[in-house]
């Protein structure tokens, strides 16, 4: 049986009565905050993963590109030490000259990471998390 056009406010009224009641209305007010609530909960969850799924990635992208960076550096500087060495007809004297040559450029890198590149790669990481592309 098809009753006509139901009123706006048909679901806040009791069976068996006319007019709207203000407990059913706010019951149902509470029941779609709560689900709104609940849905806001799941999106920032599922966001939240999503930038950590991302920042994990790109941790372990640069830890396997330091790994590698670090082993092709120390091959290239036991190479130069053992043709150092060989030019100088004394291996130990090659070492030692290598690694000091290694120890500049390490402080020459840390002096100018403290004075230029540490708050250029900091803001280049935070503009990166909160990058929404």
């Amino acid at each position: 049986m098809d009753t006509g056009p139901q009123p706006p406010f048909a679901r806040y009224i009791r069976p068996g009565e006319d007019a709207p009641d203000i407990g059913v209305y706010m019951q149902a007010v509470s029941d779609d905050a709560k689900a709104w609530l609940e849905a806001q909960k799941a999106v920032t969850r599922l966001e939240v993963s999503e930038h950590v799924g991302k920042l994990a990635a790109m941790v372990m992208l640069g830890a396997v590109v330091a790994i590698v960076g670090v082993t092709v550096l120390m091959l290239w500087f036991v190479a130069l030490a053992l043709w150092l060495g060989r030019s100088l007809d004394n291996n130990a004297l090659g070492f030692l000259l290598a690694g000091t040559i290694f120890l500049v450029i390490g402080a020459a890198f840390f002096l100018i990471w403290r004075s230029v590149l540490r708050d250029k790669v900091t803001l280049a990481v935070i503009n990166a998390m909160h990058d929404e592309a």
